[in-house]
């Protein structure tokens, strides 16, 4: 399904290769369909974690559509989401990016990669969470008040709840830098699994007063 969240932003979810049934289960359940984003502006159509079946014949339809005459980037949020990045980059020229700490596990051929935070399209922000060393990556879009997620966020019936990899170099300094996301007029989180949460900065607050979940891999 996509789903329209302004003029020029569209979110749409598909069922993840990787999802098992015991991956449904449990405390630390997460959902089998996975969220994506197309982002649209000043020529340039980012792409964060695509994921395309083969016989979507409507969601290319709608791609090609959106990305016709367009500069076309797909920004990743971790190396383990590269999904349908290569059939995009081959379909539409596209550029792929990611945090240099996951290049080389991407096998994504041509990939490029950046080394921190700042701007890596028109109106996208790549904002690399402390404590983590496996190129994982949020990403803000100021005009929308929107903040891109990964598993560091995970969207679930009652709420958002917030994750800590197992292979997290520091828990504390992931904690600060989540903490640290106050700073910004976040209005929606769209993590990766589960639900968009509204109202994000009041909904990142509320998820770091919880216990965080396990981490996920699709």
């Amino acid at each position: 399904m996509i789903e329209a969240l302004g003029p020029n932003l569209w979110r749409w979810t598909a069922p993840s290769p990787h999802w098992t049934p015991e991956k449904g289960a449990g405390s630390d359940a997460w959902e089998q369909d996975v969220g994506c984003v197309l982002y649209a502006r000043d020529g340039t159509a980012t792409l964060v974690d695509p994921l395309v079946a083969g016989d979507e014949d409507a969601l290319w339809a709608f791609l090609d559509e959106r990305t016709a005459g367009a500069r076309v980037l797909v920004a990743l949020t971790a190396p383990w989401h590269r999904r349908s990045a290569g059939d995009v980059a081959a379909r539409y020229g596209a550029e792929v990016w990611i945090h240099r700490a996951g290049l080389a596990r991407l096998a994504v051929a041509g990939a490029r990669a950046f080394d921190g935070d700042g701007a890596i399209a028109p109106g996208v922000e790549a904002l690399v969470p402390a404590g983590v060393a496996e190129g994982e990556t949020a990403y803000w879009l100021p005009e929308h008040g929107v903040l891109v997620a990964r598993e560091v966020f995970q969207g679930t019936a009652d709420g958002l709840r917030y994750g800590v990899s197992p292979a997290a170099a520091d828990r504390d300094a992931l904690h600060a830098w989540l903490h640290g996301l106050d700073r910004l007029p976040v209005r929606l989180v769209l993590p990766t699994h589960g639900p968009p949460a509204p109202d994000g900065r009041a909904a990142i607050r509320a998820a770091l007063a919880r216990p965080p979940y396990g981490a996920c891999s699709a």
